[in-house]
């Protein structure tokens, strides 16, 4: 019987490091990632057949990758309760957490850009049905990429030398992964350093209530706001586009900073919401 302490993400008595497991991931990573972009080279299209087809084959990789994960965690001495995936009630009130650290995320990233330069907004091209499908897809890809790097990799970092150095190691690769959404707009220093600070909300996330499930929930109810509703992402491609009504200052890149500095705030008061519980609990 393996034995679990309640603080996941401290070392585990039953763990013992398997390195070739390390090596399996990254591979089975690679081939993930590269199945689920050419699924969305493949099938771009919002029509109902590729959209069905592309949105059935992300859920296919999802799955495949969840397994693998489980897998390689209990290879290492590892159980997948460990990444806090199991249903009950609990796990619906981590959902919700996600949700709300997601919303609150963007309303201050919206209002410390209003504090800068005041804008409003204008209708967009997207309407609810499309906002719908986006945000199924958001659910898929976002959960992937939850998997690759909060889940097996952030929990192997985590037992070999703490919670706090593998989330720093795991913002960069997160960074690096999101070159290849970046848009016309978005120069590829910028696509790093944002994602990559975004990485440590998303690693808060998990680690505050010990569940993925508010990673995933906080990284897609983020996402959906900024691209789809809000059209905060410069791609004007969603329900809503801010129109902003002072020019920007162009010394500077404004959305960075402003992005940094919200993912700060955010990610400095769930690593202090960490700090409270872990000592609470030790009392």
């Amino acid at each position: 019987m393996i034995n679990l302490k309640k603080d996941y993400l401290s070392k585990q008595p039953n763990f013992v490091f398997k390195p070739r497991t390390i090596i399996f991931f990254i591979v089975a990573a690679i081939i993930a990632s590269v199945l689920n972009i050419g699924n969305e080279i493949t099938f771009h299209s919002q029509n109902p057949i590729p959209y069905f087809a592309r949105t059935t084959i992300s859920l296919i990789v999802l799955l495949a990758f969840v397994a693998v994960t489980i897998g390689l965690l209990k290879q290492n001495g590892l159980p997948s309760k460990i990444l806090g995936l199991q249903l009950s009630g609990r796990s619906f009130l981590n959902t919700i957490t996600g949700v709300v650290i997601g919303i609150v995320t963007i309303v201050l990233l919206m209002a410390l850009l209003y504090a800068f330069v005041p804008y409003h907004f204008v209708a967009g091209s997207l309407n609810s049905v499309d906002v719908l499908k986006e945000s199924y897809s958001y659910c898929l890809g976002n959960s992937l990429e939850e998997f690759l790097f909060r889940g097996f990799l952030l929990v192997i970092l985590s037992q070999l030398m703490g919670w706090r150095t593998a989330v720093f190691i795991m913002a960069l690769p997160f960074g690096l992964f999101h070159l290849y959404f970046m848009g016309p707009n978005i120069t590829g220093l910028k696509m790093v350093i944002t994602t990559a600070a975004f990485s440590f909300v998303f690693s808060y996330a998990y680690i505050l209530t010990g569940s993925l499930w508010t990673a995933i929930c906080t990284h897609v109810s983020s996402n959906i706001l900024l691209h789809a509703v809000m059209g905060l992402d410069g791609a004007n491609r969603a329900m809503f586009v801010p129109v902003f009504d002072a020019k920007w200052p162009v010394n500077y890149d404004l959305g960075m900073v402003v992005s940094l500095l919200v993912t700060a705030i955010v990610a400095s008061f769930l690593y202090l919401l960490i700090k409270y519980r872990r000592a609470a609990s030790s009392f």
